[in-house]
């Protein structure tokens, strides 16, 4: 690793820290659970590595490679925490999402789609975790943004919390996606900035991450006539979805 890659690296580790005390000193962890077992694991991740940097650091590039696949895994963590949030369970706009599989479809599709993604770019690199970070990544990028734009056409409000998570987790998924396509496209003279772009994106997040936690700030709770407005659109959402699929089906079938 060069100076500037130690320099980033224990950068990261310092927000890492800052975080995880935020979130113990003013017991966030009680509010979010989820997002906050993910910020133990990669503060975990980070102390390991530095020990396997200072005793083996021939090691820290395989070790890297093998525990971040559960990192990637860990990251929807993240997302279901946002969508809690933005869902209460006690909402009735939870249970009409729930009902009608909005959620779940896309997720199924997204996944799919980047299993078959993951397989091409395997293919090429015969890196497991590059494939999974470009697969994984896009489809986390790409749920997140969802529950952002469900949260917009319901008209409910995100509180800095949870929008500072989304938004920071969401740029950070879109980012590692691109970067690890334009691997591909010029593996051998784009992999070096790889090493520098991946790590900055991690701690972009994490400060926007700290930022946004800084202070206990939860999803305001929507009034009555919100969720009246809500469940509204939400009974004509069937109606649209089915017109739109006989469209589709006479562009496909004239």
């Amino acid at each position: 690793m060069s100076h500037l890659s130690y320099y980033v690296f224990f950068l990261g580790v310092a927000l890492e820290g800052i975080l995880a005390y935020r979130l113990i000193k003013g017991a966030l962890w009680r509010y979010y659970p989820f997002f906050a077992f993910y910020i133990a694991y990669v503060a975990a991740q980070s102390i390991i590595g530095i020990a396997i940097l200072q005793s083996a650091p021939g090691a820290y590039p395989v070790w890297f490679w093998r525990i971040g696949v559960g990192n990637i895994c860990l990251r929807f963590l993240v997302i279901w925490e946002v969508f809690r949030h933005t869902f209460p369970k006690a909402s009735p706009l939870r249970r009409m999402v729930t009902r009608q599989f909005t959620i779940g479809v896309l997720a199924l599709s997204t996944v799919l789609s980047g299993m078959l993604w993951a397989i091409e770019i395997y293919g090429k690199s015969h890196s497991v975790y590059l494939a999974m970070e470009r697969s994984f990544g896009f489809v986390q990028a790409v749920l997140v943004l969802t529950v952002l734009i469900l949260a917009r056409y319901y008209h409910l409000a995100v509180g800095r919390n949870i929008w500072g998570i989304a938004v920071a987790f969401g740029m950070y998924s879109s980012l590692s996606t691109a970067a690890s396509a334009l691997v591909d496209l010029a593996h051998s003279s784009f992999f070096p900035f790889w090493y520098f772009l991946s790590p900055l994106s991690v701690v972009a997040m994490l400060s926007l991450w700290t930022w946004a936690l800084w202070i206990y700030a939860p999803n305001p709770i929507p009034n009555a006539d919100t969720l009246i407005d809500a469940t509204g659109d939400f009974d004509r959402w069937p109606e649209d979805w089915g017109r739109a699929i006989s469209t589709v089906r006479k562009v496909m079938h004239p």
